[in-house]
């Protein structure tokens, strides 16, 4: 590399710091209110105390992995309202930061907390604990916290996470001990203790509870405000799976939909109206004893109210959505009141989104990050060797009308296939060739690799087949022309074996130091660079890392064939931003077509496409950035070195890194 090209690498290298560390900043800024909110991130805390009615009984607190929003307003003298927030099926703490950010700027006291086997709580002894008890450990936590208002504790939870508010509800109530029991045995009998007063389960500790997403609510204490979030729409509240209306039909043997919960003798009874006759609950409105009452903005309601948010959306935007955080803060200002010492902050008004985009840009700046350092690692003696250019000569024009068929059918075969193919994958195939073991422990991680590498070897054969075809054809006619370049020769790599593994060595070196920036970002600012459910987030690296390094062999796979494909995807008469620009069309148009049909036709009828893919789609959501990333990554490598793998290899260790973050796990890690 000459010196120029250095100072170019050095300099580019230095503009994606200082992004991450401008929008990082910003993003800090935000969360915490301006610095005006302290955040920590709480790792296997735990404490005990007094409970408030009877101080021979001690309340237990704990958390495994939490991150707490402490507002300045809030002191053992002038102690604060509290709000628990746990995410649901396959997320973590991080998807309750825009309901986090906006209650903490808003005076109250906010822990959002991992389940058990997801985020950084990673630990599952088997698949009944995803069902746990740490939401209502998280409660009694803050309970014991000298500037927390005891009588003013406060519980939510998106998805399964409702199904934990729903728990922790009934569980603290200790007129409902037997219901508990009858209904929630199941989730918690690895506990070995029952729901009594006697041993400190049923203590009155919570006052409010907003269910996100989540229609089974059972009971509460008669005092304790109770409120459901949903989507008009939602893929799995009421219309897909429902303890309270089994067989998922009405009275009348019609399907029950979502979009009708707020016209339903389920909705009437939970608000407590007359559900005879027609029922039309009122959306957002503060029931008390089934009559609609006024409360005034940052105002308390009666105790024991309830109410239903209902906004025009799908089940995964309750976690991004400006009117559900809208919806959280006047729950919230609703049950508790403004927190004294702050003032009152209209729900409308919101800065979590600001933050959202700030760590959106550090997210492009950490992957913009890896070319300047591969500049820069190609310099070190030990990767110097791997250091070279494509072969142009190898690049056939894109001309003539069997070239541009040959061309542009391939594309459109192998997309439509990896978009179409993805429900047996997900529903079949998957967990018939890829089950949950201890060494492979994440359901949803299972079947996506499987869907890869089977999308992939389609895609390989495909374009083998067409190159020979053609190949043999210009053959026969006696031309030394191609149609494609051959994936084979797209997929060599100069010095063999030896340079096969530094490559793998440099893949590695580049994603070690990029998540060593991560790390430093989050140390200091406790933030990381993230869109929606698209993060790339701290983990544990002693518990998690073996897992993911195993997965990454069969995600290395997919990569690899995928980054191979895209050189020999490529023609000497289209430029160079045409070639991944067509790319990754075809890497993600597929998936993309059969999202909008399940969601379009979701939106139009009330019913999904494909019932059965209600979370599989939403757990693919990711890929298709993923997928377009992982294209323009491939490919500037590969400008840069000659080598295909290089691309891959990175490809697949950083984006199955990113993967076993974000799920969950049916098993206890294997270190090793």
């Amino acid at each position: 590399m000459k010196k120029d090209h250095k100072n170019k690498a050095c300099l580019a290298l230095a503009i994606c710091l200082v992004i991450i560390l401008v929008s990082s900043l910003f993003a800090s800024a935000l969360q915490s209110n301006w610095w005006r909110v302290d955040v920590y991130d709480l790792r296997n805390k735990t404490n005990s105390g007094p409970w408030a009615q009877d101080a021979s009984v001690t309340v237990n607190g704990k958390v495994v992995s939490g991150i707490l929003f402490v507002p300045a307003n809030a002191s053992a003298e002038n102690p604060q309202p509290a709000v628990v927030l746990t995410h649901g099926y396959l997320n973590n703490r991080e998807l309750q930061l825009q309901n986090a950010i906006e209650l903490a700027r808003r005076g109250f006291v906010v822990l959002t907390v991992d389940r058990e086997a997801h985020g950084n709580y990673e630990n599952a002894g088997s698949t009944n604990s995803l069902f746990t008890r740490g939401l209502y450990d998280a409660a009694k936590y803050l309970y014991n916290l000298d500037y927390v208002d005891k009588t003013r504790i406060g519980v939510s939870g998106h998805s399964m996470g409702g199904c934990d508010t729903a728990g922790v509800l009934m569980e603290d109530a200790s007129n409902a001990t037997e219901l508990a029991n009858s209904l929630l045995g199941a989730f918690l009998s690895d506990t070995g203790k029952e729901l009594t007063p006697a041993n400190g389960y049923a203590l009155q500790i919570v006052s409010a509870g907003l269910l996100q997403a989540w229609d089974n609510f059972a009971g509460a204490d008669s005092d304790v405000s109770v409120g459901i979030l949903k989507a008009n729409d939602d893929e799995f509240f009421f219309s897909t799976s429902s303890w309270a209306n089994p067989g998922n039909t009405l009275g009348d043997g019609s399907t029950a939909l979502a979009r009708d919960y707020l016209n339903s003798v389920y909705g009437a009874n939970f608000v407590g109206i007359n559900a005879t006759g027609s029922i039309a609950i009122q959306n957002k409105g503060i029931y008390v004893d089934g009559q609609v009452v006024s409360v005034s903005a940052g105002q308390a309601a009666e105790p024991g109210f309830r109410v239903i948010y209902e906004n025009n959306e799908i089940h995964p935007l309750n976690h991004f959505s400006v009117k559900c955080a809208a919806d959280v803060s006047n729950f919230f200002y609703t049950a508790f009141g403004t927190p004294s010492g702050a003032s009152y902050i209209a729900e409308g008004s919101e800065v979590w989104w600001v933050k959202e985009l700030f760590s959106f840009i550090g997210l492009l700046a950490f992957f913009a990050m890896l070319l300047p350092l591969a500049d820069l690692y190609l310099r070190v003696p030990l990767f110097q060797s791997l250091r070279g250019t494509p072969d142009g000569a190898l690049v056939p024009a894109l001309k003539g009308v069997r070239k541009n068929i040959s061309y542009w059918a391939t594309g459109i075969v192998c997309t439509l296939f990896s978009g179409f193919i993805i429900l047996k994958f997900c529903t079949v195939w998957g967990k018939a060739w890829f089950p949950n073991t201890q060494m492979f422990p994440q359901d949803t991680t299972n079947w996506v690799a499987m869907w890869a590498i089977g999308t992939g070897l389609f895609a390989l054969a495909v374009s083998l087949i067409v190159w020979g075809i053609n190949t043999a054809i210009e053959k026969r006619k006696g031309n030394g022309d191609t149609v494609s370049l051959s994936p084979v020769e797209a997929g060599k790599i100069s010095g063999g074996l030896g340079a096969l593994v530094k490559t793998l060595l440099l893949a590695a070196a580049l994603v070690a130091s990029v998540y060593v920036v991560l790390y430093i970002i989050w140390g200091i600012f406790k933030v990381d660079f993230r869109i929606w459910s698209f993060d790339i987030k701290v983990f544990d690296i002693p518990t998690l890392l073996p897992t993911m390094l195993r997965y990454s062999v069969f995600f290395g796979i997919f990569y690899c064939i995928n980054s191979v494909l895209n050189q020999s995807y490529r023609t000497s008469n289209l430029p160079e931003w045409a070639t991944i620009a067509i790319n990754a069309f075809f890497n993600v148009f597929g998936i993309f077509l059969v999202m909008m049909i399940q969601y379009v036709t979701f939106k139009s009828t009330g019913v999904l496409w494909q019932p059965t893919m209600n979370l599989g789609y939403i757990v693919l959501f990711p890929i298709i950035p993923v997928l377009i990333i992982a294209t323009i990554l491939s490919r500037k490598l590969y400008l840069k070195t000659g080598n295909a793998w290089l691309g891959g290899f990175v490809n697949a260790l950083l984006f199955t890194i990113i993967t076993c973050a974000n799920t969950c796990s049916s098993f206890s890690y294997i270190m090793g």
